[in-house]
């Protein structure tokens, strides 16, 4: 193996940094990763110190002036170019905290000598997350992704440029070939921008062979999702047929929807209020107190219907609307005053109509939704990889829709104790779900997630636009966090202080499919790039070719 270079002694050394010389013929650039054997003086033991370059420079020797360097290439004055790089240790074998000695020959890292600089020997079960700047993969520790030693990902990026959700597909689908326990896992997406992700079980026109290459490169089978199960609205109360608006799709996507006793039953009310009010602490108790009187009259109405205590059938949002105006209106005329206080308890009527004024709101939003004796349950269980189609729903129905399913999923982990089968769960915009200075009806729920789905086996996959945005206790408790082209005033939040080096200066001028990826195993950020996948995220993507799994395709 020839050397690349040699420490200098023109520039201070120390444990964690040196400076290379760069041989001529030879060349270093930024992200690559070094090797230097030096001697401990005194002893016979040799110290390996593994680094990443992280800065590299050129200027010329010997010259002084500002345009010197056309007499130089001109032959009048002369001069040698120094071409050197600042190497940022990663790992010292053994751990002997020494500089490197001048003049000992650095090495371009290959082999069993990556592997060590990048902490891969002691992952006991990695993943690749993608392919370095000169092509070699970089891998993840699965262990700090499962929740064995840590949990959830989070990632950053610029709208349109960042690419977030096609690495979080990218990841799921290296987790589903070539994670340890990929026949227990399943994943689930959902699916916020236009009909995208409805596709993914389809191959992808514009997948060439350079990225099958990298594909293979990785030891990744370069084919479609299979065994995935799609999921949309209905396209009106109680219909069978799911609103997506193409005929080729709504053979293959169920429609999903909640029982009006349902959503009395899983206490679900909570989710509608998704607006702010969140210093109306009086608007709070009145949602509490009617969730708990809709959970009474659903354990005392018969079958799998609702009814009031008059016995009256509520067959829709519309009926609890009316209901709602009916026990104020009683409470107003002194008619019927004790069933107010059931329902609303000590409230005062003002408050019940801010309380009746946004559900009024949200029900004409939801009313698709959760109608009659109607459930079309979301089984995740069936599917690999569920996608689930909210592009189309207004705000207040996208928050319904995400906070009942994940409090379905999280109760039902928590009632069965078994972290098996894992949920990778992919939510994208996470700073509306989960802002940092503002009420939501999830943001509970996702904390729950991400301080105890680890243990449950709900992992979080969480993108949004800018981290600094969302709840600081979901992204700290991201054991892996991934940054696409970030923009220059976020780039300065404290939430990116992993970034070190010049990492912060590169992440706002980043392409796409180009990523900053820092796991606990590293101690600094590896850039990376991924491939096009083989699934179509478009309709035009699509061929008309359906992927059908063979015989030993396994989930």
């Amino acid at each position: 193996m020839e050397p690349v270079g040699i420490v200098l002694g023109t520039k201070p050394s120390n444990p964690l940094e040196f400076w290379v010389g760069i041989n001529r013929g030879s060349f270093l650039q930024l992200d690559d990763v070094v090797m230097v054997r030096s001697k401990v003086e005194g002893t016979e033991e040799e110290v390996r110190f593994y680094g990443v370059v992280h800065e590299v420079q050129k200027f010329l020797e010997g010259v002084e002036l500002v345009y010197d360097a056309q007499l130089v290439n001109s032959g009048i004055v002369p001069a040698n170019i120094a071409y050197m790089a600042k190497v940022t240790v990663t790992r010292i074998e053994p751990e002997v905290f020494v500089p490197p000695t001048p003049g000992d020959p650095a090495y371009r890292a290959e082999g069993r000598d990556l592997e060590k600089a990048l902490y891969y020997d002691t992952m006991r079960n990695k993943i690749p997350a993608g392919l370095s700047r000169n092509g070699e993969v970089v891998y993840l520790n699965y262990d700090f992704i499962n929740g064995r030693e840590g949990a959830h990902v989070s990632i950053s990026g610029m709208s349109g440029v960042a690419t977030k959700t096609s690495y979080a597909l990218f990841l799921l689908y290296s987790i589903f070939q070539k994670a340890e326990d990929r026949n227990n896992v399943h994943g689930l997406i959902f699916n916020v921008k236009g009909k995208d992700l409805l596709w993914i079980d389809r191959k992808n026109k514009r997948f060439t062979k350079e990225h099958e290459r990298a594909f293979l490169r990785m030891g990744l089978d370069p084919k479609p999702f299979r065994n995935v199960g799609f999921f949309a609205p209905p396209e009106k109360p109680g219909s069978p047929i799911p609103a997506v608006g193409d005929p080729e799709l709504t053979s293959k996507v169920s429609p999903f929807c909640w029982s009006m006793k349902e959503f009395a039953q899983e206490g679900l009310l909570r989710f509608l209020f998704a607006e702010g009010d969140e210093g109306t602490s009086s608007l709070h108790y009145v949602i509490d107190r009617v969730t708990e009187r809709l959970h009474q009259l659903a354990k005392e109405s018969p079958g799998d219907i609702l009814m009031d205590e008059t016995g009256r059938e509520i067959e829709s949002l519309r009926d609890l609307v009316k209901l709602f105006q009916e026990i104020i209106e009683d409470r107003e005329s002194k008619r019927d005053p004790e069933r107010y206080r059931e329902w609303f308890g000590t409230a005062a009527t003002a408050t019940a109509y801010a309380f009746l004024r946004r559900f009024h709101h949200a029900a004409t939003h939801c009313q698709n939704l959760i109608y009659g004796n109607v459930s079309r349950p979301i089984n995740w269980r069936d599917s690999q990889l569920t996608v689930i189609d909210i592009s189309d729903l207004h705000g207040i129905a996208k928050m319904f829709v995400v906070g009942s399913i994940l409090k379905r999923i999280f109760k039902e982990k928590e009632e069965s104790g078994n972290p098996y089968p894992k949920i990778f769960v992919i939510l994208d915009e996470l700073n509306k779900y989960a802002p940092k200075d503002r009420w939501s009806p999830i943001k509970d729920i996702l904390l729950d997630i991400a301080e105890r789905g680890r243990s449950l086996g709900v992992i979080l996959i969480g993108a949004q636009q800018t981290a600094s945005e969302v709840e600081k206790r979901i992204v700290a408790n991201a054991a892996v966090k991934v940054t696409g082209r970030l923009d220059s005033s976020e780039v300065l939040s404290k939430e990116y202080e992993f970034l070190t080096g010049n990492f912060k200066q590169r992440a706002i001028m980043l392409k796409k499919g180009s990523m900053i990826l820092y796991q606990p195993d590293i101690p600094n950020p590896v850039m990376i790039t991924f491939p096009l996948g083989p699934w179509a995220t478009k309709r035009e993507e699509a061929t008309e070719e359906v992927y059908v799994p063979e015989e030993f395709d396994q989930f």
